[in-house]
């Protein structure tokens, strides 16, 4: 029987608080992972086939081998059409060996320009093939899109054998592609965007055996366009895969060409019925392209528009819904960091870099100087796009030295976080994702941050009670840069950068308990602070009379209800009683509730 006693005696009550006079709680919170690159390449890619620079490159990524790891073959172009050879890598237990050409794939060395690769299953036997689209730039092959199927023996991959001559129609010259399932038929299709100048678009349907038709005629709008990047994504909700559309300026705008959108069309696949089309705005630049991506996690997908040159920079398209026409609406946010709207951009890879169920942007850059990749870590919360600059400066330093057109993200090592492989304008990278430099507050000195200007950031495992703001100190930035701030933990926060005479920079409040805060601010030489400051706890089921705390008037409210009493706060153990065992789990959390949070910091 539950214990249905009287309140215990007065005198009791004293000599537990004496008890308990000066104790206080400390809250374990799980904390989330945090967010850093190192650069792995010299010990992690084994290159044989020597590179010439100026590369533009496409990098996509599988299993060809059916080993367990992720494979690379990568589409080589030049900016100004000289030959470049394609590469494959085969991935060995987190190793990247080059095997292009002989005796895995025969004549892949041949001089191609090549605008995309992919892998996929196409004859749809369980095993990896590759598409490479070639423009009409290529060296003896006239420019034709080629397939190699993948070819085993014993059961074990053997090598690649290119039968694009007989499985492909012949479709010219090509600057881009997508390789999707058009048609929602379990096979993988692809979309070419046409080169040079005015070009029709096509698109080849796959017969789930590994020979394409072309349905150009009846499938796709007529076009006259000079198409830089295509892209899919279901735009509207409807389960079929869009396409869109970025095009050289002088041929055309941005589109969104819809699929079979309201039954419209002939079937699922058809793009070229009456009002398949969508513009989304001109081309800003010579050079542009368009990536889909979820930014406000509200289930329709949004786009990264890359402006190509520095004066018009990139941008979000937020999807705000569909219209009458069921087709997507959007608003232009200009809401980026500098680092990527004053420069030159030229491909982007949408990911959940650090699992937090956000996707995040890896920017890549053509622009001298200034053509460090750009990691955009979305912070966004409740709605609002918004992210900062995160990109490690011992990993991608500033200048061209990871210069490049496009990278590919995925799990190089079988760790089970996304790594980057960068197909770089002379030669290949990798960059694996690791945590930031961590630090306890309590071995800060001073609430001195470490070092951390044009170095890793620092995360600092902390707590602060509430009216009592913990302030950390950055002495060490010596040259015009910024400082992004992210603050994860479950009370509600007031996050502030300020400057050396305590002036608020910029300052982050954007929600109740639990709510991510982050800012970036652009600073110059000197000393900063961030501070920290709670603004109210979390819930705790102790804290009776909510003041973040548990404490006398919690077990006055206890004694209060001591007895048969369902239902009541009190009953911490949900028995229907308040008793003996609702006061020992009280007790056992006496005090102030002060949970941990984590802060990162980076600064470049």
């Amino acid at each position: 029987m539950p214990n249905e006693c009287c309140p215990i005696s007065p005198a009791a009550v004293v000599g537990l608080l004496t008890l308990l006079a000066g104790s206080g709680a400390r809250a374990g919170a799980q904390l989330p992972g945090t967010l850093n690159f190192q650069n792995v390449t010299s010990s992690r890619i084994v290159e044989t086939v020597a590179e010439l620079a100026s590369n533009e490159k496409e990098v996509d990524f599988g299993d060809f081998d059916n080993d367990g790891d992720l494979d690379v073959v990568i589409a080589v172009a030049q900016s100004d059409f000289g030959q470049r050879r394609n590469k494959l890598y085969r991935n060995d237990a987190g190793v990247f060996n080059e095997i292009s050409g002989d005796p895995a794939i025969p004549g892949f060395s041949d001089t191609d320009v090549s605008r995309n690769a992919f892998l996929r299953d196409y004859d749809l036997d369980g095993w990896l093939d590759f598409i490479i689209v070639c423009d009409g730039n290529t060296g003896g092959n006239g420019g034709r899109t080629k397939l190699y199927l993948n070819r085993q023996q014993d059961g074990r991959f053997s090598h690649f054998e290119e039968v694009g001559a007989t499985h492909l129609p012949s479709t010219g010259p090509a600057n881009c592609a997508v390789s999707i399932d058009v048609d929602l038929d379990n096979d993988l299709d692809l979309f070419i965007g046409g080169h040079p100048n005015s070009t029709q678009n096509r698109l080849l349907l796959n017969d789930a055996s590994g020979f394409f038709v072309d349905v150009t005629s009846t499938h796709v709008p007529t076009s006259a366009d000079y198409t830089i990047d295509v892209a899919a994504a279901d735009m509207n909700g409807d389960g079929k895969l869009d396409l869109l559309i970025s095009n050289w300026s002088s041929f055309g705008g941005n589109w969104v060409y819809y699929n079979d959108n309201n039954g419209a069309g002939s079937g699922v696949g058809d793009f070229k019925y009456a009002g398949s089309t969508q513009s989304i705005g001109g081309a800003s630049a010579n050079e542009n392209a368009m990536e889909p991506g979820d930014f406000d996690h509200d289930g329709d997908q949004d786009i990264y528009w890359i402006g190509h040159t520095a004066s018009t920079g990139d941008r979000i398209l937020r999807n705000d819904g569909n219209d009458r026409d069921n087709k997507a609406t959007f608003t232009t946010l200009s809401i980026l960091p500098a680092s990527v709207t004053n420069v030159v951009s030229r491909k982007v890879t949408v990911a959940d870099l650090n699992n937090d169920g956000r996707v995040d942007v890896l920017v890549m850059k053509e622009a001298g100087t200034s053509s460090r990749p750009t990691i955009l870590r979305n912070t966004s919360v409740s709605g609002q796009i918004s992210f900062v600059d995160w990109t490690p400066a011992p990993a991608f330093p500033e200048g061209s030295v990871h210069m490049g057109w496009h990278a590919a993200v995925f799990d190089t090592n079988g760790d089970g976080d996304l790594d980057i492989f960068l197909g770089g304008w002379t030669n290949d990278h990798l960059f694996e994702n690791v945590p930031a430099v961590e630090v306890h507050e309590d071995d800060l000195r001073d609430g001195r941050l470490p070092d951390l200007f044009n170095l890793d950031p620092v995360a600092v495992v902390g707590t602060a009670s509430k009216g009592d703001p913990d302030v950390y100190s950055i002495g060490d930035i010596v040259a015009d840069g910024f400082i992004a701030v992210v603050l994860n933990g479950p009370d509600d926060y007031l996050l502030e950068v300020l400057d050396a005479d305590d002036n608020l920079l910029a300052d982050s409040d954007r929600g109740g308990p639990g709510v991510e805060e982050a800012l970036q601010v652009t600073v110059g030489p000197g000393t900063y602070r961030v501070r920290v400051t709670v603004l109210d706890c979390a819930a705790s089921a102790y804290d009776l009379d909510g003041n973040c705390g548990v404490g006398v008037l919690d077990l006055l409210a206890l004694l209060a209800a001591w007895g048969p009493n369902p239902d009541h706060p009190a009953d911490f153990n949900g028995d229907g009683v308040v008793d003996i065992l609702d006061l020992l789990n009280l007790l056992g959390n006496w005090g102030s509730i002060v949970n941990e949070y984590i802060l990162e910091v980076l600064a470049r």
